[in-house]
């Protein structure tokens, strides 16, 4: 629910205070409750915005465990910055009738 102001405002304050100890995850699946997202799954977009607050920003597939660990522990070596993961994931992934 990227699209709530409430989402852009926190980040703001994280990049603000420099909050190095969070770690945000953004979930770009392409679909809204209804319809797909304004941006579906614009990975670089999600980046530049997180950038722009001030993040240590990463683009990962989100159904990648191992680029998901990974990650997460670079984020760990990430100081006077909060991270986020912009993670790139399909729903239903795996399930051929419903992955989308």
């Amino acid at each position: 629910e990227s699209a709530e102001g409430s989402i852009w405002e926190a980040a703001s304050f994280a990049g603000y205070y420099k909050l190095d100890n969070l770690v945000a995850i953004i979930d770009v699946n392409r679909l809204g409750q209804s319809e797909p997202a304004a941006l579906q799954h614009d990975t670089e977009t999600y980046r530049k915005r997180f950038d722009a607050f001030g993040f240590h920003t990463i683009v990962v597939d989100g159904h990648d465990v191992e680029a998901l660990c990974h990650a997460f522990h670079e984020a760990t070596t990430v100081k006077g910055k909060p991270t986020c993961l912009v993670a790139k994931t399909f729903k239903g992934k795996g399930f051929p009738n419903v992955e989308d």
